[in-house]
Formats: structure tokens, C-alpha cells, sequence
């Protein structure tokens, strides 16, 4: 459901609300739907002689899939009308953390769409601390488009408000219970907010997604599955991330960018145990970038940083990292003594340590 001129009051009474433009409410049943798409073409890969659509839902760079076509040789074209499409490019973890985040740790809510003159006529009192209207008016439509500015149009159709802070609302007016015969949906809350402008921009898209993929018999590839292809030949190993360690390590600039773009064009399980210390010892490495081949890197890191506390938001001392890294990853273990080995070795300007074992 999209909601194209919509306020969330967020706070847990309408006393002192702050207002966020509802991009749209992703339905709690959409995710099985999604989730069947996914376990279908997880395994897909390219196909030779077909046209693909490289999606806003991809997070693949377009001048790689091209280097990767004509390397390989595979006579694929790049489309976007739909009746010349044979597969579309998505990318899973893009969608499920933009599109289902709280649903996918269970914390979905309930929301009340409220008409917006319901709530400027009969709330407004409790809305704004001021009791001025022409201040909610003026607050509400900071978040309209500039269509809607420049057309005229300084107010929103409706107010979104969770079940829960609805609920707080009546406990401290039970005027407000009145709200609740106003139709509900279940789902995922999408408003415009800072670092999220791919996934509202393009939620129109991904509704209609599952229609075009079945009315027009399209196949779907995941981009990790085009990156893993693409990337396979090359493995950071002991001898690489010396390499590594010493670039970004170094005081030059250019020298960091050159290491962070080897990392990205890695095969990243291959490379793991090589690139996860070098993350943990570099903390420039845990920002994503603008750079969309490392973007893909930062996926399999975040993903990580659900198994090993802390690891992509806290400086961890190495000592601390390794032992969470055996404890999920014991056959690395020898591995992180090499890379520790090499560590100590920088921080004592000496190449004395030979070697360290594991036990």
C-alpha cells in the first residue's frame, strides 16, 4: 500500500509529534510471497541468448555485468521494457533490509490510516504543543514533494498511526478511541528518512514486480550470484593480505582506495578469514562507500556482524575479535594466527615473529 501524501505521528502520545512522509506500508503477507520468489531462483545464474533488466533493486554495478558478458561471451542483452525482458537482476539483501526489516525480527505493528482533516479539525489541539493549525500545516507539508509544493497541494491526505501509539493516545484522552474505526493495516512502516531514498524511490517498482515476473514468465537472478561468478578467480590469501595489510597500513590515500577496490572484486567466502581481519584492524572498512562493488562486500559483512558481536559497529581489540572469530569459525583459527602474525609484526616495526601456532 503507498501512501503518496501521509504522516506518521511517531511518538508514543500525539502530544509534541514529529511528523515523517509514509512512503508506503509493505503488507506482513508480502514476505511470504517474497520469500517463495526467493528459495525459486536462488541458485539462478545468467543465461546465454537471453535480454536481462538490471533493476533499481540490484545493487550490481552496470559496467561490470558488462565486462562480465563480453568476457564470457555470452550474447546477453540489457533491456528495461518489459516485452523484451527474459530475466530481471534483484538483489535479496537489499530488499529484504529495506522492505521487511521488523518483520523479519518479528516486531511488525498494526497501523490506523486516519484522514488528515479528521485529525486538523477535531486533534489538533493535541497534535501541536501550540495549538496553532497553521503550524501543523506548515510542519506537515515540509515533508510533501516538490510536486506537491509547487501544485499547491501543502497538505497531507492522511495520518498513519501504530496501534500502539494510539493505544497510549486513548489512555491519555479517550477521545481519541474514536480513531479506532478507521481502517488498519499490518506491515512494514517505510517513511523518508536519511540513507533510505533507493528503497522509497523505487517501491512502486517492487509491488509490480511479482505481477511482471508472472504474467510475463521471467526469470529472476539474484546479483550475488553474478558477483560470486564474476569475482571466483580471484582469493586473498596469506600472500595477498600482506599485500593488503601494507596498503592500508600506508599514509597514502591512493593506496587505501587501490586495497579497498581489490577487496570489493575478491571472491569474498574464499577470502573471508583474510578480509575480516583486515575490516576489524581497518575501520574505514566497515563504511560502505559509494564504490558499488564494495557495496556487495559490505552485504556479506553485515550479514556477519549478526554472528560476531559488535564486529561492525565497535572498535574490538584483536585479541577479542579472534576469539569470537574461532568460536564461530574454529577452522580458521590457524588462519588468524598468520594474519596476527603479520599484525604484531607492523604494530613492533619488525619482522621478528616467524610464525604463531595454533593449539
Amino acid at each position: 500500500m503507498k501512501y503518496s501524501k501521509a504522516i506518521h505521528l511517531d511518538r508514543k502520545k500525539l502530544v509534541n509529534a514529529t511528523y515523517n512522509q509514509v512512503i508506503g506500508i509493505v503488507p506482513e503477507d508480502l514476505y511470504p510471497k517474497y520469500e517463495a520468489l526467493y528459495q525459486k531462483y536462488k541458485n539462478n545464474k545468467l543465461k546465454y541468448n537471453t535480454t536481462v533488466y538490471l533493476t533499481p533493486l540490484s545493487s550490481f554495478p552496470s559496467y561490470k555485468l558488462k565486462n562480465y558478458i563480453e568476457e564470457n561471451k555470452l550474447n546477453i542483452e540489457t533491456a528495461r521494457k518489459t516485452e523484451k525482458l527474459d530475466t530481471l537482476i534483484i538483489n535479496d539483501t537489499f530488499i529484504k533490509e529495506a522492505y521487511f526489516p521488523e518483520i523479519l525480527k518479528e516486531k511488525v505493528e498494526k497501523y490506523y490510516e486516519i484522514p488528515y482533516d479528521v485529525i486538523a479539525k477535531d486533534f489538533s489541539s493535541f497534535v501541536d504543543k501550540d495549538n496553532e493549525y497553521n503550524n501543523i500545516l506548515k510542519t506537515s507539508s515540509y515533508y510533501l514533494s516538490k510536486k506537491d509544493k509547487k501544485e499547491g497541494n501543502l497538505k497531507p491526505l492522511s495520518f498513519i498511526i501504530s496501534e500502539k501509539n494510539l493505544s497510549d493516545a486513548i489512555k491519555y484522552n479517550k477521545a481519541f478511541s474514536v480513531l479506532l474505526n478507521y481502517p488498519t493495516i499490518t506491515g512494514e512502516l517505510l517513511t523518508k528518512s536519511h540513507g533510505n531514498k533507493n528503497a522509497c524511490d523505487h517501491l512502486e517498482f517492487f509491488y509490480k514486480m511479482f505481477d511482471l515476473i508472472e504474467k510475463n514468465n521471467l526469470d529472476v537472478v539474484f546479483d550475488d550470484n553474478i558477483n560470486n561468478e564474476t569475482n571466483k578467480d580471484t582469493v586473498v590469501d596469506l600472500e595477498m593480505f600482506q599485500t593488503l595489510y601494507g596498503m592500508l597500513a600506508s599514509t597514502d590515500k591512493s593506496n587505501w582506495s587501490i586495497a579497498r577496490e581489490i577487496i570489493a572484486n575478491c571472491d569474498f567466502e574464499s577470502s573471508k578469514p583474510y578480509i575480516l581481519f583486515l575490516v576489524n584492524i581497518f575501520n574505514f572498512l566497515k563504511n560502505k562507500g559509494d564504490n558499488k562493488n564494495y557495496q556487495i562486500i559490505h552485504e556479506h559483512l553485515q550479514k556477519l556482524g549478526k554472528k560476531i558481536s559488535g564486529f561492525m559497529y565497535k572498535n574490538n581489540n584483536y585479541e577479542d575479535f579472534i576469539k569470537q572469530i574461532i568460536n564461530v569459525f574454529p577452522q580458521y583459527k590457524q588462519t588468524m594466527c598468520d594474519c596476527l602474525t603479520t599484525h604484531l609484526n607492523h604494530l613492533f616495526k619488525t619482522s621478528i615473529i616467524k610464525a604463531i601456532h595454533s593449539l
